[in-house]
């Protein structure tokens, strides 16, 4: 049992922390007051994006499993070692589709249900053949990271109604940011995998990959990042202005760390768990809220489910 639990990666559900970027730009630009029932409906949208993630994890290892045998450790996994069934894999990937679209279609919006699709979407496109994003330099980074603004919209909608829309600007410098993370996972993992034709063998775009590449496509996507921020800081939170020296740090933080010797040693999911990394990042999302202001009324907690539908 415990090696389908780990197909499912529950350990990888911490990535969804970025569905809580979309709560509260809802909730600043909405003006949304923050109270007990808005809290935990915020925190229980996080569900149904979880169990379509790990059925998108379940995918993601099924058909990948030919090529886990030649990386260095993803071979133990238990799809590539052989030590679980893919028919009850598959069984288990439709019951966690079925589970996440009832409770959304049940709890949330036609916003939140559409972007859920669209989560469970990039999954197969991103490993399903003939498009099989994840073999084509650079798309690989432009299609992974696409489940930033994904994210984005699944927090968005959990608060706000269908009807409404985040701004372009912060849609885009999300999705850069998350190119950027994407980018610095694949020059980790291109590095953790010295040998060549082992890293072609393993991922076809590693055989166009090279270190020099990818760290131009990392500062190419924190420079439209960058821009992008600027452009939404400007138009939306002037005030905001003065997170942009954290935001820098935080990036020359992350870029540091993966071109040390260290962190090339290491699998690429480490990446975010650095102290540092994770330091800058709650520095840069303590002084956004400060800044903005929130309004706060948790003495005055509503119904549970009430803005369900915008109500």
């Amino acid at each position: 049992m415990i090696e389908y639990l780990r197909v499912l990666r529950p350990d990888h559900w911490l990535k969804n922390v970025f569905v809580i970027f979309g709560h509260l730009v809802a909730i600043v630009l909405l003006a949304l007051p923050v109270n007990v029932s808005l809290i935990a409906h915020a925190f229980f949208s996080l569900v149904p994006a979880c169990l379509i993630a790990s059925a998108n994890y379940i995918l993601n290892e099924i058909l990948d499993a030919p090529f886990d045998r030649v990386h260095p450790t993803k071979r133990s996994r238990s799809v590539a070692a052989g030590r679980v069934q893919t028919c009850v894999l598959w069984i288990l990937m439709g019951v966690l589709c079925v589970a996440g679209f009832v409770l959304a279609t049940l709890f949330f919006n036609a916003g939140y249900v559409i972007s859920l699709g669209l989560f469970l979407l990039s999954g197969v496109v991103y490993n399903v053949e003939p498009l099989r994003l994840k073999d084509r330099a650079f798309l690989d980074v432009i299609a992974e990271s696409f489940n930033n603004p994904i994210r984005l919209w699944l927090g968005w909608y959990a608060l706000a109604p269908s009807t409404s829309f985040p701004p372009l600007s912060i849609v885009l410098a999300w999705w850069f940011f998350g190119a950027l993370l994407m980018a610095g996972k694949r020059y980790a993992e291109l590095r953790f995998i010295g040998n060549s034709e082992q890293r072609g063998q393993y991922r076809k775009s590693f055989r166009i990959y090279t270190e020099k590449t990818l760290i131009l496509s990392m500062v190419t996507y924190a420079n439209f990042f960058c821009f992008c921020l600027g452009v939404a800081i400007t138009t939306y939170r002037p005030n905001l202005v003065f997170v942009f020296p954290l935001v820098v740090v935080a990036i020359v933080v992350y870029l540091r760390q993966i071109m040390t010797v260290e962190q090339a040693r290491l699998e690429p999911e480490h990446l975010l768990r650095n102290p540092m990394v994770i330091l800058c990042t709650i520095a840069v999302v303590a002084l956004a809220i400060l800044l903005t202001g929130i309004n706060t009324d948790l003495t005055k907690p509503l119904r549970f489910f009430e803005l369900i539908h915008g109500k």
